[in-house]
């Protein structure tokens, strides 16, 4: 049976972003979205590809291109080349107002490319040098004389964007039921309609040799998911209408079934990652 799980208590898992100040190297974190790997004793489930089968993607069918004028893609060029300076020299985001700053840095990093396969190459700007609460990776579309972003993710070697439009980024900071085996992970889908991408699940554990729930002192460990009986039950919570819905709880094998299931073995694009120099 489903429940409903508020936003705030969504907002407790990732336990306040915002009052971190602390910068953190984001590469040295035990987490796992690439290669999503259950650990559970002597037996491990992986789902996911090598960083070997990492390519770059292709538009699956040409009805998901854009066609564009040499004029148009010539003055989206223009239009990104600026917000890199601007970025770079200035450490401004767009739409450059104050709370968009960072200071300049040359660990952080920018791209070009088409990251969700619809024909009009997407600006990403990587803030690696910042507070841990600050460490994103901006994408953004000049589109109709605007430029708009249209997703924000955590800046982590570990988030992957996958050929079907599918975001995977583990989140910033741990939960105490996870125990040492897992790290959460926030999943996001293009949205073709909105052109923007659209957070769709959370992912949490329980590890059951911790007692310590942020569940609330009545919540029992559901034994009856582990089928294997490895002490882990996992769950997807889904974004619905603004609110949050919890699943119900899985088993290794169900977890990371339906992980496969949202990649639908699609390929990992390869960003063309450049420091800001």
């Amino acid at each position: 049976m489903k429940k409903k799980i508020s936003l705030a208590i969504i907002m407790l898992l990732m336990l306040a972003l915002s009052a971190c100040n602390k910068k953190d190297d984001n590469t040295d974190k035990n987490t796992s979205a690439q290669n999503i790997t259950v650990t559970t004793g002597e037996d491990s489930t992986e789902t996911g590809e090598n960083d070997n089968d990492r390519t770059t993607a292709e538009p699956d069918t040409d009805d998901d291109i854009t066609t564009e004028s040499e004029d148009e893609i010539n003055e989206r060029s223009a239009v990104y080349d600026e917000a890199v300076r601007l970025f770079v020299e200035e450490g401004m985001l767009p739409p450059y107002e104050e709370e968009y700053y960072e200071t300049p840095s040359e660990l952080n990093q920018y791209a070009v490319c088409d990251i969700n396969n619809d024909g009009r190459d997407e600006l990403l700007i990587r803030v690696n040098d910042s507070a841990m609460a600050n460490l994103s990776i901006y994408v953004f579309l000049y589109d109709d004389e605007e430029l708009r972003q249209i997703g924000t993710f955590f800046a982590s070697d570990e988030t992957v964007f996958y050929s079907n439009n599918v975001v995977i980024e583990p989140i910033s900071h741990g939960a105490i039921t996870w125990g040492e085996n897992f790290w959460g992970q926030n999943i996001s889908i293009y949205n073709e309609e909105l052109g923007e991408y659209e957070y769709k699940y959370v992912t949490d554990a329980w590890d059951s040799s911790i007692k310590d729930s942020w569940r609330g002192e009545d919540e029992v460990f559901p034994a009856e998911a582990d089928k294997d009986g490895n002490g882990m039950v996992y769950w997807f919570i889904e974004l619905i209408n603004d609110e949050y819905v919890e699943g119900e709880p899985l088993d290794d094998e169900a977890f990371n079934n339906k992980l496969a299931e949202l990649t639908q073995n699609a390929s990992k694009i390869e960003i063309p990652w450049e420091y800001a120099k």
